[in-house]
């Protein structure tokens, strides 16, 4: 693993070592006390002095990369150099055209790449696949998404403010963290996007890099879609809404709270409670994959194409501020 970020604390590191056949033999990152700590406190038996030593390990067989977005495409070429399938942090990277330079690095060297949209494997949104796929709804006509945050204190002041609100180091701001998320969620269940509209600007003048969203998009199978995403608002909203013939779906993305069937039949709540660490049970599918016991639902192209939207939705606000 590199980097030990909050992320790898709950979320993704556990899972690493608790999926079955997989073992997190060893860590790195920037500041060397940091992977100490970890390693001692997750009961991981090798520290790293820097990158370089961890790729030289021969029985290191794939790498995690959790570090900031502006890192992965030179840390990924330097795995795949090595020899060692990969397992990156979303968004993939700083935009399109470096996530089709680590998709051919990887095949050229013979290594899997995989992006770590950990919610296609959560049961929550299959089971939210599973009603799609079933007809529960009829034939699926559109898909609507609002999220609204309130700033942080900490994203108040440029001398606390968060990377993931540098575009020097994250690409963008929350939408390029949080947004792809919802934008690779809706490619899983509706395939991909053939056309996208959007703009953003920057409304709060909290922070330089874009606060406020609108896209609407077509999936090349029909579907239609419109997304409004606010992180300086003056409370927090989180819905998403996918309307059919015969009726609709209705949860928070971001929430561990019921999904809600809506039907002539009437409503039907159903909690699905999200698990532990969430990213387990999307490495574990990662881990079986590579053994060939069964195919990861997570797919390259896609989580590629992600960034591709999302540049195209960013692109105007993006060349204003350069």
């Amino acid at each position: 693993m590199i980097g030990c970020g909050d992320v790898t604390e709950v979320k993704s590191g556990p899972g690493l070592y608790k999926a079955a056949h997989s073992v997190l033999l060893g860590v790195t990152n920037r500041t060397l006390a940091k992977a100490e700590s970890y390693a001692l406190r997750h009961g991981v038996s090798r520290v790293y002095p820097d990158v370089a030593a961890l790729l030289a390990d021969p029985e290191i067989d794939a790498v995690y990369i959790a570090t900031p977005p502006a890192e992965h495409k030179a840390l990924t070429l330097r795995a795949a150099a090595a020899g060692k399938h990969v397992y990156v942090e979303k968004p993939m990277a700083m935009n399109y055209d470096e996530c089709k330079e680590m998709m051919a690095a990887c095949q050229a060297a013979g290594v899997r790449l995989y992006v770590a949209f950990y919610r296609r494997a959560m049961p929550r949104f299959l089971q939210v696949k599973d009603w799609i796929d079933q007809g529960a709804i009829g034939t699926v006509c559109t898909v609507s998404i609002l999220q609204r945050q309130k700033p942080a204190p900490e994203e108040l002041s440029p001398e606390t403010l968060p990377w993931r609100l540098r575009a020097d180091v994250a690409g963008g701001g929350k939408f390029l963290d949080m947004g792809v998320h919802v934008l690779d969620m809706l490619a899983f269940w509706f395939g991909p996007v053939s056309e996208v509209h959007g703009q953003a600007g920057n409304r709060g003048g909290v922070y330089a890099v874009e606060d406020t969203v609108t896209a609407t998009w077509r999936h090349a199978n029909g579907v239609t879609g419109v997304g409004s995403w606010c992180y300086v608002g003056h409370d927090n909203a989180d819905r998403v809404e996918i309307t059919g013939t015969q009726g609709r779906i209705e949860f928070e993305f971001f929430a561990d709270s019921p999904l809600r069937l809506v039907t002539l039949a009437g409503v039907k709540e159903t909690l699905v409670a999200n698990p532990t660490h969430v990213q387990q049970p999307f490495i574990q599918s990662i881990v079986d994959d590579l053994n060939g016991i069964s195919v990861c639902p997570g797919d390259t192209q896609a989580a590629a194409q992600t960034s591709a939207v999302a540049d195209s939705i960013l692109d105007s606000f993006r060349r204003k501020s350069d």
